[in-house]
Parts: C-alpha cells; sequence; structure tokens
C-alpha cells in the first residue's frame, strides 16, 4: 500500500468576527483580528517543517460566503508558501464558502485542487510513488441537506490509499451545529476508504479509529464557547497502521474557570484568589478568561454589586493589553443562588411573571428569538443559545425579579 503524510484541517473561518468582543482595546482587538490568520500560518509552517505529502482542508476556509480581500490574499500567500514546498493542497468548501455565491475572488496558485459540487475522485502520486484517491465534493449552495454520502464510491481492496473528505454531520447527532450533508458511521465505513477527513463541527472529535474518522475542528476559538486547544492533525498511513498527531495552532484560547467564594467576605481576598487563577492561564500567546464566582452566599451585597457593575472586572482588565502573553478576563459572572418560588394561595403579578420564565419551552424560546438570530445582518454576530445559556437567562431573568421585588425563594 505504501506510506503517505499529510495534514488535515478544517473550518479555519478566516477573517472570523469574534463576537462579542468589539470593546476590547485596540491593541487586544488587532491580535484577536489577526488569530485565524496566525493560526493558518501555523498550519503551513507545520506541513512545511514535516514535509507532508499535501494538505487537506475540509470546508469552510472562509467565515461568509462574501470572502474579503484581505482573507483571500491572506490564503493565496500561504498557498504559494505551500507551492514553493511542492506540496499540494486539496480542498473542499462547505455552508459558510459555498460555490454558488457571487463573490470576486483572486486566483489560487495551480498545487490548489478544489473538488466540484458533485462527488469526484482526484488522485496524487507521492514522490515515492503511492497512488492516493481522494474524494469529496463542495458545497454548491448553503444548505445542504442531501445525504451527500451515496455519491461516494466503494474503494477497491488493494489499490492505493483511499481518502474521504465531507463537510457534514453525523445524522440523528444533536449539535450546535446545522445537520448537513448528513452521515451514519456504517455508511462512511462501507466505503473501505483509509482515512475520513471531516469538517464542519468546531469540537475535535475521533469518531472511529478503524478506520479514522476524524473532525480535526476548527483552528482558532472565535467566541466564549469555543474553548481549549484548537489545530489540525497530522496523519501518517502505512501498511501497519496510521498515526494522528494533534497540532494545537491556536493564537489565542478561549478558556473558562469557576472559583468558589465560600468563606471569603473581602474584596481583598477576592483579588488574591482570582489572581491565582488568571496566573495558572498566562502561557505563550493570549487567553481570553471567563470567571464563574460559586457559593456566594456569603458575600456582602456591596462586594457582588462590584462585580455585578463591572467595577471589579476593570481592575482586572486594566494594563493586561500591554502583557506579551496576555490573560484578559472578559467576563465576570455569578451563579445566582436566589430563586423565587410561588406565593402559594395568591394570584399575583409576580405569580404571573414566575410562571411565564419557569415555563419557556424550546419552541418559546425559537418563536421569540428568530428575528434576531435569523436576521440577514446580525446571524454572522450571534450564535443560536444552547440549552445551557437559555437556563443561564433563564436564572439572571428570576434574579432581576427577586432583586426587584426583594423576595428571597426557599
Amino acid at each position: 500500500m505504501g506510506k503517505v503524510k499529510f495534514i488535515h484541517t478544517a473550518d479555519l473561518h478566516l477573517d472570523s468576527p469574534f463576537k462579542g468582543l468589539m470593546h476590547l482595546p485596540e491593541e487586544l482587538f488587532q491580535k484577536v483580528w489577526n488569530s485565524t490568520f496566525r493560526s493558518l500560518e501555523r498550519i503551513v509552517d507545520s506541513a512545511i517543517k514535516l514535509n507532508v505529502d499535501f494538505v487537506l482542508m475540509a470546508g469552510d476556509l472562509y467565515d461568509e460566503a462574501d470572502r474579503s480581500i484581505r482573507a483571500q490574499a491572506r490564503l493565496k500567500k500561504q498557498f504559494e508558501r505551500l507551492q514553493q514546498a511542492d506540496i499540494n493542497v486539496y480542498l473542499i468548501h462547505g455552508n459558510h464558502d459555498y460555490l454558488g455565491s457571487n463573490w470576486s475572488h483572486l486566483d489560487m496558485p495551480d498545487n490548489v485542487k478544489v473538488f466540484d459540487s458533485e462527488v469526484e475522485e482526484m488522485i496524487h502520486e507521492t514522490s515515492e510513488g503511492t497512488q492516493v484517491h481522494l474524494y469529496g465534493f463542495s458545497y454548491d449552495t448553503r444548505h445542504v441537506l442531501d445525504r451527500k454520502i451515496a455519491g461516494y464510491p466503494v474503494a477497491a481492496k488493494g489499490g492505493g490509499i483511499h481518502i474521504g473528505l465531507l463537510h457534514g454531520s453525523e445524522a440523528g447527532e444533536t449539535t450546535a451545529h446545522e445537520p448537513y450533508a448528513p452521515f451514519t458511521l456504517k455508511e462512511l465505513k462501507e466505503k473501505n476508504y483509509h482515512y475520513w477527513a471531516l469538517g464542519h463541527i468546531h469540537v475535535r472529535q475521533e469518531l472511529s479509529a478503524l478506520p479514522p474518522i476524524v473532525y480535526p475542528g476548527n483552528i482558532q476559538g472565535r467566541h466564549r464557547k469555543e474553548t481549549g486547544a484548537k489545530g489540525c492533525y497530522a496523519v501518517t498511513v502505512t501498511d501497519e497502521e496510521t498515526q494522528l498527531d494533534f497540532i494545537e495552532t491556536q493564537e489565542i484560547l478561549w478558556e473558562k474557570t469557576s472559583i468558589s467564594l465560600k468563606g471569603i467576605n473581602k474584596l481583598s481576598q477576592i483579588f488574591d484568589v482570582c489572581r491565582a487563577e488568571i496566573e495558572l492561564y498566562r502561557k505563550e500567546g493570549g487567553t481570553l478568561l471567563e470567571i464563574e464566582f460559586l457559593d456566594t452566599e456569603e458575600t456582602g451585597a456591596d462586594i457582588l454589586n462590584k462585580i455585578k457593575n463591572g467595577e471589579v472586572l476593570e481592575a482586572f482588565q486594566d494594563g493586561e493589553e500591554h502583557q506579551e502573553n496576555f490573560v484578559w478576563v472578559h467576563s465576570l459572572r455569578v451563579q445566582e443562588s436566589n430563586k423565587l418560588a410561588y406565593i402559594e394561595g395568591q394570584e399575583t403579578f409576580l405569580n404571573d411573571m414566575i410562571h411565564a420564565v419557569q415555563s419557556w419551552d424550546e419552541q418559546e424560546w425559537d418563536d421569540v428569538s428568530s428575528d434576531l438570530f435569523h436576521h440577514p445582518q446580525a446571524h454572522r454576530y450571534i450564535d443560536a443559545l444552547d440549552k445551557t445559556e437559555k437556563e443561564e437567562v433563564k436564572q439572571s431573568v428570576l434574579s432581576m425579579l427577586a432583586a426587584s421585588f426583594s423576595i428571597k425563594g426557599t
């Protein structure tokens, strides 16, 4: 069968708007804004250093159908670096960068091979003479709901190395991403490929070991829900095994931590505990950190007010933008312990509001929020709320009601 070594990456989302960070200091905002491009550079650095046979990109290179010239120019420059190293790029387009949109484009170098809107095969021959059969398709519209997996051919045994590229999601799985180009693991395995290079899901996942069916996740977290290390895979396929090595590429980490204030009732104590926690996240590059305070029953109302009104947050942020390896606390949250309960036997306006809040269901959320989250301009800057965030909103509303009516639940 021979041997092949390649980089598998997906969901670059170049020039992403980075939701919720428009009020960063200018110096810090520039670092964040350029972070997807720095991550791309690290991928190319790794490909050249490892002397891979080719690079696979499994969709969503850009963040929107209307690619910015800046993003295209940056991408072209990196493709040219790979061309100089005699490394081909095989890519598919996904739901964010689909083929059919009208956009002014820059021509890419000849080493870049783009799959068409129908499943097709491309053959790459390595310098050692190994034939690699690559199969994939690009989205021609934003919403591809068909089971495109049916169009992938079954690989003949003993005929080189076979790799599938697919931007889509596992059928029946509940994720934050829309269910495009659905497939089942059984369907993928039946194709007899040596590796499946997936894209679309931003969380790194290995759905199967034999054969490897892999989501590398996105290359740079772009908001508070995309925490932890981000990157790509270096993959080596041989006669005996397939080896996967994860390569971190993020310029900036998004992280979240919780701090218990149990037994802490002085502002200076909170500062000391938080400073120690913040330093744990100081590492090469930068970190955008969210802190949630737990067990605040013994914390004085004055201190809690200073946390909630932003005074404490401003103190932690002061001067941090000038640090080379910054830890920018972008959010301080207090886990609300106050809960409202019905006043039994009474018909009150407060009871009506409590009932309305506590009975919100998924359909009501969608009905109320659809104008915002489906707005043609706004949807680029906000994500639909997940279950955890909906619960946070609900508890915040109940907390505001408790404060407004000076009532605490039991």
